[in-house]
């Protein structure tokens, strides 16, 4: 298993310099890579990313004497990932002929601009890790603001921009994947929501049923739309008297730039605990295969939806339950969940249930839900047995008062690290 450690950096003036032109030889050498490979592809030979990185190693003594300044990772690994650009691109117009994606889909690699996306890698035999500092050739030791969570085998590393400051994301392949769970054999439906992140069929060792959605782009809005409003009149003014950009200007850019870095670590933030904390306590995780692409059309309600990220939860989900031992499953995409009443011996399936409906009365059994809790309830029921298994005894209803305390934070909630991104994924679907 792969995972990845994001540490934020602490350089000094000199070393952030050095960040810089490293980042501006990584983007140079994409985009001559880019330039040449389309230039031999329209005279008939078949380019590649090898091919390419040797021609720049050939020539870059003679034309670019620079980018002996920083290490020759920064432009050699940036060939190497405009081939792997090719690549998917290419496997994009095969699944395109296949009728398994639209063209409009198929994104053709494209050069890279300044300020966007700055980065550059490291190879594994190219720097060293030593507590809390990393050491980057033709550099020197850099601080760092923790030490590598994780031990393992160091595959690489990628310096990169993230928000105000400059941050290493070191890749670590990992061993001790558990293969028994703490607590085997328990099973938790997770419905996701806008309004709380995650309701859950059964409660956390601190009580709750209900884990709370910090709503981060909604919080900062008010401020975003005021700065963004300054720039574009800033903006606007300049190009009429066609003057170069004020230092004003760069300020507000940098501050808009830092609320984005904001809202996102919050949301980052709460991801990370919630899912840490169900994998954790739970073997089986029970989702929903939520089509994201087709909610964030309804402009209604796709900032809401895009700012609770569920694709993102589903994502550490299924990297973090196997982790600890544990599964995903997920329900069929058309699983009624929400609409179905969970009492034991019921099942009875509303026609209809609007969006803005948080509590339905069931016609047939007069049972009252919560409609979060009732759809995690369901989720429950396609692992533990039948959908609603008649000799369980019927669960005692919440009421809307014990409900609102559930979803209240417990204080003495234990604070998890959050953990990066990983690339391996394993997902079991249920299927009807």
């Amino acid at each position: 298993m792969i995972r990845a450690h994001s540490i934020a950096l602490d350089p000094t003036a000199k070393q952030e310099e050095y960040f810089r032109r490293a980042c501006g030889t990584a983007r140079f050498a994409y985009n001559w890579a880019l330039n040449e490979w389309e230039r031999r592809y329209k005279t008939g030979e078949k380019p590649s990313a090898q091919k390419l990185k040797a021609q720049w190693n050939a020539m870059r003594k003679a034309e670019f004497p620079w980018s002996f300044e920083t290490t020759k990772c920064a432009g050699g690994q940036a060939i190497l990932n405009l081939g792997t650009a090719y690549k998917n691109f290419f496997d994009d117009l095969a699944k395109v002929k296949r009728g398994e994606i639209r063209i409009k889909d198929v994104r053709r690699p494209t050069s890279k601009k300044k300020g966007k996306g700055d980065s550059f890698a490291l190879w594994n035999d190219q720097f060293a890790i030593e507590d809390k500092r990393i050491r980057i050739p033709k550099l020197g030791w850099v601080r760092m603001i923790e030490p590598l969570r994780f031990e393992g085998k160091i595959l690489g590393a990628v310096v990169k921009m993230e928000g105000p400051r400059w941050a290493v994301s070191v890749q670590v392949e990992l061993s001790d994947v558990k293969d028994v769970h703490l607590y085997p054999d328990s099973v938790v439906g997770v419905d996701l929501g806008v309004s709380d992140l995650m309701s859950l069929s059964k409660p956390l060792p601190d009580g709750r049923v209900k884990i709370a959605n910090p709503k981060a782009r909604r919080a900062q809005l008010k401020r975003q739309k005021k700065l963004q409003r300054r720039i574009s009149r800033q903006e606007l003014i300049r190009r009429k008297t066609n003057a170069k950009r004020s230092n004003r200007q760069e300020k507000r850019q940098a501050a808009l730039r830092k609320l984005h870095y904001r809202v996102a670590c919050i949301r980052k933030d709460a991801i990370h605990k919630a899912t840490s904390l169900v994998t954790s306590h739970f073997e089986t995780v029970v989702l929903e295969d939520l089509n994201v692409a087709g909610m964030s059309k309804n402009h209604a309600l796709a900032g809401a939806v895009l700012d609770a990220s569920f694709g993102e939860i589903r994502r550490q989900f299924e990297y973090k339950s196997p982790a600890d031992g544990g599964r995903v499953v997920l329900a069929d995409r058309y699983y009624p969940s929400s609409k179905t009443c969970s009492r034991p011996g019921c099942g009875y399936v509303l026609p209809e249930l609007g969006c803005n409906v948080r509590k339905w009365t069931c016609p047939k059994c007069s049972a009252v839900h919560d409609r979060d809790l009732n759809a995690s309830n369901n989720l429950e029921y396609l692992v533990v047995g039948p959908a609603w298994p008649e000799p369980l005894p019927a669960r005692p209803e919440a009421t809307h008062g014990e409900i609102a305390a559930l979803a209240t934070p417990h204080k003495g909630a234990a604070k998890l690290r959050s953990v990066n991104r990983e690339l391996n994924r394993c997902t079991y679907v249920y299927t009807n």
